[in-house]
C-alpha cells in the first residue's frame, strides 16, 4: 500500500512540553496548528519533503524501524522564538546537531522525498496564522518554555490540507539505541 496523501516522518513532544504549546496555539487561535500534532518535522517542510507517494508503507516503516532502533532518544530544550516572515513563528532549539544528525539519516536511508525549497531547520511551530498584531508578535518572540525533555518516538503521519486540515497517525516506533 503506497501513501495516499503528504506524509511526514516527526519526533512527538512528551504531553508537557506539547500542552504548552498548544496553549500558546490556542491562545493565538491557530486554526490550523491546533488540529496538527506537537512535534519536531524531520522530513517534510525543510530539507527533505514529504515521503513520495508511491512507495510502499511496509518498506518505508521497517527502514523507519531500523534507524530508530540504532538511535538514542534525543534531550533537548527551546532556545529562543524564531519569526520567519510574513506569520510564522517557531521555537528553535539550543543544540539543534541531533536533529540535523537524524535528518541526515532519513535523507541517506534510500527512502525518496518530493522536492521541497527550504532547508532544514529543526523547529516546533508555535504560530502560522497571517496578519500577527504588533502585540501578538511581541507575545511571541518573548515566549519562554524553560526546561529540557526527551524526544524517544518517531511518528509518521499523513495529512490533508485542501479542505479542513487533518492528521492521522500511520506508524510509531520508540528510539531505542544507546
Amino acid at each position: 500500500m503506497a501513501f495516499d496523501n503528504d506524509t511526514f516522518i516527526v519526533l512527538d513532544l512528551p504531553e508537557w512540553v506539547a500542552s504548552a504549546v498548544m496553549d500558546v496555539r490556542r491562545r493565538h487561535r491557530d486554526e490550523v496548528e491546533m488540529v496538527m500534532p506537537v512535534e519536531v518535522t524531520l522530513t517534510g517542510s525543510g530539507g527533505v519533503g514529504v515521503l513520495a507517494s508511491d512507495q510502499d508503507r511496509a518498506s518505508v516503516f521497517a527502514v523507519l524501524d531500523a534507524i530508530a532502533a540504532s538511535t538514542a532518544p534525543i534531550v533537548a530544550q527551546f532556545g529562543p522564538v524564531l519569526h520567519w516572515p510574513p506569520f510564522l513563528f517557531v521555537l528553535r532549539y539550543t543544540d539543534e546537531e541531533p536533529f540535523r544528525a537524524l535528518h541526515e539519516r532519513f535523507a541517506a536511508s534510500g527512502l525518496r522525498f518530493g522536492p521541497i525549497p527550504h532547508p532544514f531547520t529543526p523547529h516546533t511551530t508555535l504560530r502560522s496564522r497571517k496578519d500577527p498584531t504588533d502585540e501578538e508578535r511581541q507575545d511571541l518572540l518573548d515566549l519562554r518554555i524553560p526546561g529540557k525533555f526527551r524526544l524517544d518516538t518517531i511518528s509518521v503521519y499523513e495529512g490533508g490540507f485542501g479542505g479542513p486540515v487533518w492528521f492521522r497517525l500511520l506508524h510509531r516506533v520508540p528510539l531505542s539505541g544507546e
